[in-house]
Parts: structure tokens; C-alpha cells; sequence
């Protein structure tokens, strides 16, 4: 059972208090289908994410199955389901997958045998057995939300939450929607089903309906009595009623008359609530009653005669006895509640998700391998009329050399031009490869924000899924900033310097760059602006580093600390050291070079770092708000 005593959602802004919800107050029982219907703005979507525990009310009690959820634990993410308005799924992946891939996040199941139940459950409960094998790309707008609905099938939710699912659709979608909901409240006695809609077609499918205007319930009966109560001849003359009178009549008028209807039709009091001591005059569940209700327009609360007949939800009669048989049996083939899968099951789970969706994306494919064949080639292009130069240096690194060319004015001219030509090239791969961390790291997070956050209020482990970053994006670092180093230092035949050091600073510039915005991309709520905010990191990665213009000494200190290309470019000129090629860098750059050893403790902290935002970015919520 739900209940919600005196529940009210305060925020404010710009020095004001705004009342999202105020003073709701409603019982359902289980094997119930509700609609929650108003004019926008008014509220109905933060009730249901107060429901859902998505946002916090700030007064009253909200009380599910004699637990109150302020005080104690919330609801298990196996209990509740919550279909958002469009279905969350990669587009990229077929019907089954997935919801194969959401009973692996959700449940710990302990054989294939009980997984391929789940699975053909969820696929039969919403009619998609035919469309398993299609991609999620190529649905329709009802399709779609039948698959909403199967995700949240896979754990047996006792409380099924819907926003919108009928919003944009046909008629006939809308009507199918509505009843695949009907019969998904009866699937078990214990569930309730709760639907968001702007729609007033279709109410009779419905158990019972609520009206908001402006935060507050101004109804919460059963449909066939919403035009008696607001005196109105069609559903749809309801919302001109509502603009007829404030929200706080309404309101108070619904609160006067509450416990008779509750009474009337067997809806469980509120809690608190004192049961009047006359007997019912008449139940739901009788085919012709005669009842007697206030309207709202009754101020002296004086009660008006209704007739009221059964609601026949389908066409045609059916075999009540054959029903009941029929739904008992669907209960006993339905899968038990089960416990969240465990940290490692949860990471497995979403990199291969992640590489089957990679692998699907042709253009993604393509702009990797450009880059990746694309970037190493042009750095070899700028060094190609340097190499033999580079080459002849390096025969004649020797001390003598080096003072025959203090002595001698050409040689000194050579020493110039190659110490620029190895600081530029160090600084071009360094550069090139913070780019392509960038590019592959910008996107990953904020461009699955509204599936991340319903896979969190599903049991996803924000661990887990930082961890299946780091592993997925992790093959690129490596792929990216190695192949670029050794491609480069195979092509020009051996720039100065330790080898392994300077790979090892490109790793890490690649992987510093790489979690720094995918940290952006964690705390953006669009995949452009975190683009966006990285285009511009990468863009002052080359002005800032001090590389090709010195900075001035008082902004130095305070700006390097930040700049990922310092870091791997000094440390790789510094492991030059015993060449006479540090010589002529050190002759081309008055920036003070650091030892590697500290630039890859700094890069090493940027990593850090960005993983630590990253976190605490994917466990904040980011809900679209209503």
C-alpha cells in the first residue's frame, strides 16, 4: 500500500519560496492502476519523482507498505520501477539486448535458466517477442515505450512508476499503452501502477484518478465520477473548470470531501484517518449502485444522489473465473524478487555493453582511425625536412662538439634550429594526443545522463560505472599515445631522449587529458557544453604551456600546475639531459624544465583528480527537471 500524509516539495528561488507540491494526501492499494492528470506545471511529475525517491519532500510522510521512507531505509531498487517519458536505451542496441543488459545491472540471477526467464518475461508482458531482434533505433514512438516498460519488468516491480508514456502517441498506441498498464497492475496483487499523462482519453481503463492544479489534489476518485464531481458534461471541459477557481478552493474542497468518496469505493483511509460508522451504501465492485457524493461545487457538503455502473475495460464479456485462473498462473511463472547484482558483475556487464555499442558506431570507428592513423603523420610531416639535421646532431654528441659549436657560428645555427625542431615536435604529440583524449573522453558521460541516472535509481553502482570508464576509455590511452610515440620515433629515426620515459609521459598526458573531461563530461548536463569545455581545455593546452612564448614569471607558477602538455613536454626535454640536444632545447626555451619523475607525479595527480570529480559528478543527481 502507498501512502502520502500532508506531502509538500519547497524549493527557493531568487529569494522566494516555491511550493512544488503542497499538502498531498492519498492512499492506493495494491492491484492498482492510477492516473495523475492536470495542467502543466502543475506538479505532476514531482510528485512522481517524490514517489520514486528522486527528489525529497520536505514535509510530510511517505509511507509504502507500512514503512515510512523518510526515516527508514528507501525503496529497493527491486521494488520500484520508473518509466521516464522516451525509453532509455542505447539506440544502438537491439530489443533484447537491451533488456538482457538491465536484468544483468539488476538482478543476481543464479543461472541461465532463471536469466532467460526475466528475459522472456519482460518481452511477452509488453507484447516485443517479434521485435527482439530489432534495433532500439527503428522503433516507434509506442514501441518505445513498451520497451521503457520492459526494462523496469526485468526485477518484478511492486511499484511501477510511469511519466508520460502515452505523451506524443496515436490514439490507438495511447489506448494500447493505457491497457498494456491495466493489465500489468493486475499481473500481481501486490503492485500499484502509476501514470503521468496530460491525456483525459482513457480514463475509464483507469482505477482511479487524480487532479493537481498548481502542487495541490483537487481530485482523487474513481474516473466515471470526475464529470460528476467538477459538474463539467465531457473530461476534457476539466481543465477549464480547474481556471475557474484558485488551487487553494480546490484543494480544500477535495479535503471536505475525501473520506466519502474513499468510503464510497473501498479505498483504503488515509492514515490517520477515522472510519465513519455507517455502512457503505454501495462498493466499485457492484454492477448498478446507487451512492450518494458530494460534489465539489457543494459547499455546505451536502450529498447528491449518484448512479454509478461497473466500468466495462474491454469490449466483450469475459469469463471472470477463467480470468482470475489466468493471472494466477501468470503469477506463479513470474520471476521472484531477486537481489542487485554484485560491483564486478555491474562493471563486466556495461564495457562489453560499451564495445557492442562502439563497434555498431561506423562514424565513431572512422574518426578513431583517422586520428589514429591521421595525427602521428602529420607530426612526421612537420619534422620531415628536419630529420637528416636531426640525425647528423645526433652523431656528434659529444662534449667536444658542443664546444666546436659555441665556437663555430653555423653550428650554432644548426644546434638552434634542432632544439626548436625537437621542442616543436615533443609539443605537437603531446598536443595531438590531449586531443584525441578529448575526443574520446567528452562525450561519454553527460551523452548518457538520462540512462545513467534511471540505471542509478535502478541499482547501478556509481563505482561500478566509473570503473567500466576507466577500463573502456583505458584502451584508448594506451592504443592512442603509443602508437603515436613509436610511429613518430620509427619515422624520424630516433628523437633524443629515454624512450620508455617519454612513452610513459604520453600515457600519462593522454590519460590525464582523458579523465580531466571525462570529470567535464560527469558534471555537464549536455554532451555540447561538456564538448564544448573541452575544445577549449585542449585549445590552451599549446599558449599556456610555455612551449613556443614564455609566460611571465608571476603567472607561470600559477598556471603550469593546470596544463596537462607542460607536464609530459618538460619531463620528456628534461630525459635529454645527457644529450647535446638538451643543450640546443635549452637554447630555444626559457621556460624552467622540470625532472620527469615530478612531471609524472603532477600528471598523476591531474588523474587522480579527474577521477575524483568524475565520481562525485556521476553520484550527483541530474534529473531533467519538470
Amino acid at each position: 500500500m502507498l501512502q502520502l500524509s500532508h506531502v509538500s516539495h519547497v524549493i527557493h528561488a531568487r529569494g522566494e519560496e516555491l511550493r512544488l507540491l503542497d499538502d498531498v494526501s492519498l492512499s492506493v492499494s495494491p492491484g492498482h492502476l492510477i492516473a495523475i492528470v492536470g495542467p502543466s506545471g502543475c506538479g505532476k511529475s514531482t510528485l512522481l519523482k517524490t514517489i520514486a525517491g528522486i527528489l525529497e519532500q520536505t514535509e510530510g510522510d511517505l509511507i509504502w507498505n507500512g514503512r515510512d521512507l523518510a526515516e527508514e531505509e528507501d525503496l529497493h531498487p527491486g521494488e520500484l520501477g520508473y518509466v521516464p517519458q522516451f525509453s532509455l536505451a542505447h539506440e544502438l542496441l537491439t530489443v533484447e539486448e537491451a533488456i538482457a543488459s538491465a536484468i544483468s545491472l539488476r538482478v543476481r540471477h543464479r543461472n541461465a535458466e532463471e536469466f532467460d526467464l526475466r528475459l522472456e518475461h519482460a518481452l511477452d508482458a509488453t507484447g516485443l517477442n517479434d521485435l527482439a531482434d530489432r534495433r532500439v533505433s527503428v522503433l516507434s514512438g509506442g514501441q518505445k515505450r513498451r520497451l521503457g516498460l520492459a526494462l523496469e519488468l526485468v526485477t518484478n516491480p511492486s511499484l511501477l512508476l510511469c511519466d508520460e508514456v502515452t505523451s506524443g502517441l496515436d490514439p490507438l498506441s495511447e489506448e494500447q499503452i493505457v491497457k498494456l498498464l491495466h493489465e500489468l497492475s493486475r499481473e500481481n496483487d501486490r503492485r500499484i501502477v502509476v501514470n503521468v499523462t496530460h491525456s483525459l482519453s482513457n480514463l475509464q481503463i483507469y482505477d482511479s484518478v487524480i487532479v493537481m492544479k498548481q502542487g495541490r489534489i483537487a481530485y482523487h476518485g474513481p474516473p466515471d465520477t470526475l464529470q460528476f464531481y467538477f459538474s463539467v458534461d465531457r473530461p476534457e471541459d476539466i481543465y477549464l473548470r480547474l481556471g475557474q477557481r484558485p488551487a487553494e478552493q480546490w484543494h480544500e474542497s477535495w479535503k471536505k470531501h475525501r473520506d466519502s468518496y474513499y468510503r464510497e469505493f473501498g479505498f483504503p483511509a488515509l492514515a490517520g484517518a477515522v472510519e465513519a460508522d455507517e455502512p457503505k451504501q454501495g462498493s466499485a465492485d457492484d454492477d448498478d449502485v446507487d451512492i450518494d457524493l458530494p460534489t465539489a461545487d457543494d459547499a455546505d457538503g451536502q450529498k447528491t444522489v449518484f448512479h454509478k455502473k461497473k466500468v466495462q475495460v474491454f469490449d466483450g464479456e469475459e469469463d471472470v473465473a477463467a480470468e482470475e485462473a489466468k493471472r494466477k498462473k501468470k503469477r506463479r511463472e513470474q520471476p521472484t524478487f531477486a537481489q542487485l547484482p554484485g560491483p564486478v558483475s555491474q562493471t563486466w556487464e556495461l564495457v562489453k555493453r560499451r564495445w557492442v555499442i562502439f563497434f555498431r558506431d561506423s562514424a565513431q570507428i572512422w574518426l578513431h582511425l583517422a586520428m589514429l592513423a591521421g595525427f602521428p603523420l602529420l607530426v612526421v610531416v612537420f619534422a620531415w625536412d628536419g630529420i637528416k639535421p636531426l640525425r647528423a646532431l645526433s652523431q656528434r654528441q659529444d662534449a667536444n662538439v658542443i664546444e666546436e659549436l659555441t665556437r663555430r657560428t653555423e653550428h650554432f645555427a644548426e644546434q638552434l634550429s634542432s632544439g626548436g625542431l625537437v621542442s616543436g615536435l615533443i609539443m605537437l604529440q603531446v598536443v595531438l594526443v590531449t586531443l584525441m583524449a578529448s575526443n574520446t573522453a567528452a562525450r561519454e558521460i553527460a551523452s548518457e545522463r538520462a540512462l545513467l541516472e534511471r540505471e542509478k535509481l535502478g541499482g547501478l553502482r556509481p563505482t561500478a560505472y566509473v570503473l567500466s570508464k576507466i577500463l573502456f576509455l583505458g584502451v584508448f590511452i594506451l592504443a592512442q599515445s603509443l602508437w603515436m610515440g613509436l610511429f613518430v620515433e620509427t619515422m624520424t629515426g630516433g628523437l633524443p631522449g629515454d624512450l620508455q620515459v617519454k612513452l610513459g609521459l604520453l600515457v600519462l598526458a593522454s590519460a590525464a587529458m582523458t579523465f580531466v573531461c571525462l570529470a567535464i563530461s560527469a558534471l555537464m548536463r549536455t554532451a555540447e557544453k561538456a564538448t564544448l569545455l573541452s575544445i577549449y581545455l585542449v585549445g590552451f593546452q599549446l599558449p599556456l604551456s610555455g612551449a613556443v612564448l614564455t609566460l611571465p614569471k608571476v603567472i607561470e607558477g600559477w598556471v603550469q600546475p593546470f596544463i596537462v602538455s607542460f607536464w609530459s613536454w618538460s619531463g620528456s626535454l628534461f630525459s635529454m639531459r645527457n644529450t647535446a640536444f638538451y643543450d640546443a632545447v635549452k637554447k630555444v626555451t626559457e621556460t624552467d624544465l622540470v625532472p620527469d619523475s615530478r612531471a609524472a607525479f603532477v600528471l598523476g595527480v591531474h588523474i587522480l583528480v579527474g577521477l575524483v570529480i568524475t565520481w562525485i559528478g556521476v553520484n550527483h543527481s541530474q534529473w531533467e527537471s519538470d
